[in-house]
């Protein structure tokens, strides 16, 4: 093991001086150099050091789930664009600062994704600022009653990456959605951004209190973004048991799959 390497982990640990003194004391102990041991204690160090940061990342993201793309049954549904999402998954979106709106289907898969990107991020050192829309609405108007929502902005717009899920899924009161519309102007400064929505596009604007804000707002949303569409059958409905259907004999048809409900995909 030579020197330059214990001298790169001990910078990584932020131990400045043990590295810049690191030849000098080397010099005056060259009888007992071996540096093996010490490097095998630095590393554990370093790993440990590590392992730390991802969990207080992860924590603070407030993932409702840890996901994986690993985990993902792509075959399940053929029709989404896995290029595109393992494209997404380089995160050079998130470097660029950029949108990826994931649109469709209830339960075809975009939570899963996103979240799965969301943990990418984190595991590259990234901050992610995680929440579904109604739990933006609450924290919204829970800082704005202390007067804590200058603090709540600076973690939100800290943050690398942001995923908003289920979008479109409530309305918007016009004071919250002044703000969320600020949040987003001054997103394109500091943070990308993955929402998921299984609303048609048309039908955004109608949960907003204000038109105008509201075709402000979408504008934000679509400018520059990469869009990945959602088809093709649930995924959270592909366990469920199927019902036979009642013919009007009442004798039992053929077996139907029960309606899958709007929420989060």
């Amino acid at each position: 093991m030579n020197a330059e390497t214990v001298r790169t982990q001990l910078k990584s640990l932020n131990l400045t001086t043990a590295a810049r003194e690191l030849d000098e004391v080397l010099a005056r102990n060259r009888s007992a150099a071996s540096l093996d041991w010490v490097s095998e204690l630095l590393e554990r160090e370093i790993d440990t050091r590590r392992e730390r940061a991802l969990q207080r990342r992860i924590a603070q993201a407030e993932f409702p789930e840890l996901k994986t793309l690993e985990a993902f049954n792509w075959a399940f549904n053929p029709k989404i664009d896995r290029t595109k999402i393992e494209e997404l998954a380089g995160l050079d979106f998130v470097r660029q600062r950029r949108i990826a709106l994931f649109l469709g289907h209830a339960g075809t898969g975009k939570t899963h994704l996103g979240l799965a990107i969301g943990l990418q991020a984190v595991r590259e050192g990234l901050k992610v600022y995680c929440a579904s829309l109604k739990k933006l609405i609450q924290e919204i108007k829970m800082a704005r009653a202390k007067q804590h929502l200058d603090a709540l902005f600076r973690k939100i717009l800290s943050a690398q990456l942001w995923i908003i899920d289920d979008w479109c899924v409530v309305s918007i009161e016009r004071e919250v959605a002044e703000e969320i519309f600020d949040l987003l102007d001054r997103r394109k400064l500091s943070s990308a951004m993955i929402l998921t929505s299984n609303r048609d596009v048309e039908e955004w604007g109608a949960v907003f209190a204000d038109p105008i804000l509201a075709n402000a707002a979408i504008d934000r949303m679509f400018e520059q973004a990469e869009i990945v569409v959602f088809q093709g059958k649930s995924y959270r409905l592909k366990d469920r048991i199927v019902l036979p259907s009642l013919q009007p004999d009442g004798k039992l048809g053929q077996e139907r799959e029960p309606k899958a409900r709007r929420g989060r995909a």
